[in-house]
């Protein structure tokens, strides 16, 4: 993952090298905003493809969402030929990393504590499944309800709204109904999603696997939203509500007096080492 995904897990990545963590975050030659840092080590490893080529898929995107007076059905081919482009470069970033056995079998030996990644695009996931490490995903959701399936969280539709159907958490009798099938076909969505990466974790695992095993392996979940803006659901124990810690401090807070004045703890602990995958 890159772009917005990868704010977040930067200040997590800068932070824990600051307090004396070993971080490593492995990137791809070729990405939009992955770098390296002050606080942590990088190691890159090739792509199939070029900067101009991840560019123009980048600036087509861009295209799409600014042009409102483009034809609905052309707006809905340009953004399926765009996603299938986008998927191929998922696949390809893949393949690049879970097939490069020296890559791999160096990262083995690093004996990390933990991975670090977003399960949007799983590959992280299915590293740390593979490296038998526990994962700490980072996210603001995934696409068909796929965190409450594999979390065993429930997610009741009577009155936890759908992405994209754009309810509320207090629905007529005709949008549960609409909200209903819409969890019904959300199964069939993350197959086609993510049948691609499935095929890549199989070959990579040499057996077959599904990004549901994959992603229930998941020991931490650092979700980027808070109840302040976002309807009521049910949680489970092991996620954890993060929202803002994308959003970059320009100064400290300034005590005014008659007011309350704000101290960070630091908590201290063991040294660990961190990896943290982005593709």
């Amino acid at each position: 993952m890159d772009g917005s995904h990868w704010t977040g897990v930067k200040a997590v990545a800068e932070e824990m090298g600051r307090r004396g963590h070993k971080v490593m975050v492995v990137i791809p030659e070729v990405s939009v905003l992955l770098g390296p840092g002050k606080h942590y080590a990088t190691r890159m490893f090739p792509v199939p493809y070029g900067q101009q080529q991840l560019d123009e898929l980048q600036a087509r995107n861009a295209e799409v969402m600014d042009n409102k007076q483009q034809p609905l059905l052309e707006k809905i081919s340009t953004r399926i030929s765009n996603m299938r482009k986008f998927v191929g470069f998922q696949r390809a970033t893949a393949e690049s990393l879970l097939l490069n056995q020296e890559l791999v079998d160096f990262l083995r030996k690093q004996n990390f504590d933990a991975v670090l990644t977003s399960p949007t695009v799983p590959t992280g996931a299915i590293l740390a499944y593979n490296l038998s490490l526990p994962a700490v995903y980072m996210l603001r959701g995934l696409p068909c309800g796929l965190d409450s399936t594999v979390t065993a969280c429930p997610n009741p539709p009577s009155y936890v709204p759908r992405f994209f159907t754009h309810y509320s958490d207090r629905m007529s009798f005709r949008q549960r109904v609409l909200n209903v099938l819409v969890s019904i076909l959300e199964p069939l969505l993350c197959r086609l999603i993510y049948w691609s990466t499935e095929n890549v974790a199989s070959r990579f695992l040499q057996r077959d696997v599904s990004v549901v095993e994959i992603l229930q392996s998941g020991a931490l979940w650092l979700l980027r939203y808070d109840f302040s803006l976002e309807f009521p659901k049910p949680l489970m124990p092991n996620m954890v509500l993060i929202g803002g810690i994308n959003c970059a401090v320009k100064r400290p807070l300034i005590k005014v007096s008659g007011g309350m004045s704000w101290t960070l703890g630091r908590r201290e602990g063991r040294s660990c080492q961190l990896i943290t995958t982005w593709w």
